[in-house]
Parts: C-alpha cells; sequence; structure tokens
C-alpha cells in the first residue's frame, strides 16, 4: 500500500522522528504547550472497545497547559492539519476532521499574533473514506514538538494499483 506525506507543518530536521501509523479510530488528542509553543503530543485509539494510548511525543514533562481534543472514534476521522509558524516554532494547529475543525493551540495573544511575522500552512486530504487516512508522523526535540504531518493511503474505485515512480 502507497502512503503519502502531507506536510509536515514545522522543522522536520530535528533529533527525533517518529511515527503513529495504523490506528484510523482515534478517540483522543493530547496536547501540551507552554506560552509560545506546542511541548508535546499524544494519541488515543479505540481498539477492541479499549483506549490505548500511544506514546507521548515531544516534552515528557508535568505542569504544562493540556488540551484535550475528543473526537467520535466511530464516525468521525482526521482529513488533514493547518497551522502557523512563528520563526521555527509550532504557534498553532489546527485538527480537521470530516464533521469540522478543532483547534488545538495557538500561541500567545490576539496583538501578540499581530506583532508577530507567521506562515500559515494547510494540509487537506479531503479524505473521504476513514480508511485513506495513514496516520501521523513528526518530530520533536528535547523541550517541543518541532513538526507534525499525515500519512494519505489513497483509495480510488475502479483502480486496484497505485504505482510510485
Amino acid at each position: 500500500m502507497v502512503m503519502l506525506k502531507l506536510g509536515p507543518l514545522g522543522d522536520y530536521y530535528v533529533d527525533e522522528h517518529w511515527e503513529e501509523t495504523g490506528c484510523d479510530k482515534i478517540s483522543h488528542i493530547f496536547v501540551t504547550s507552554d506560552n509560545n509553543t506546542l511541548t508535546s503530543i499524544q494519541f488515543g485509539y479505540v481498539e477492541n472497545r479499549a483506549l490505548v494510548m500511544s506514546k507521548k511525543y515531544g516534552l515528557d514533562e508535568e505542569n504544562q497547559s493540556t488540551r484535550i481534543l475528543r473526537l467520535n472514534h466511530e464516525s468521525e476521522f482526521v482529513t488533514g492539519i493547518s497551522g502557523e509558524m512563528r520563526g521555527s516554532w509550532i504557534s498553532s494547529l489546527t485538527f480537521h476532521t470530516n464533521e469540522g475543525k478543532h483547534e488545538a493551540f495557538r500561541a500567545g495573544s490576539e496583538s501578540d499574533r499581530s506583532r508577530s511575522e507567521t506562515e500559515r500552512f494547510e494540509f487537506l486530504a479531503e479524505i473521504h473514506d476513514r480508511r485513506e487516512f495513514g496516520g501521523f508522523f513528526g518530530s520533536s526535540d528535547y523541550c517541543s514538538l518541532s513538526s507534525i504531518g499525515l500519512y494519505l493511503k489513497p483509495i480510488l474505485s475502479g483502480v486496484d494499483t497505485i504505482k510510485q515512480e
């Protein structure tokens, strides 16, 4: 099966690369942050009626601001991500699903954002079948989540094989 990479949002060329694939029934996305950037991310999946937690990617420290996004794992699936970069930091991150948008993080106040140079990115796959979502990939260093992207497994009706040259 061919998997395409969309993204990443952020600086992929840092210490630790990670990927989270094989599970499409995401029920939770745990995001921790400080005032300026994302510090970690962790995913919760439903498998055999049990919540299974992924590894935590990024800073593994307590006393961080935490946001928990809850998805309806029965019917909702990720179709894309979007966000902003301020320098080499992820300053905002939004998950797009077939049922809407979930803002996971936005750094600083509105006046802080208007004074800073930000660059916006969108990686929207317009997935119509949850089987097309292949998972996430990214990178992290000792203090932050440096990048995040998603894998896409194209499914086309009437097409048995997708070749890559």
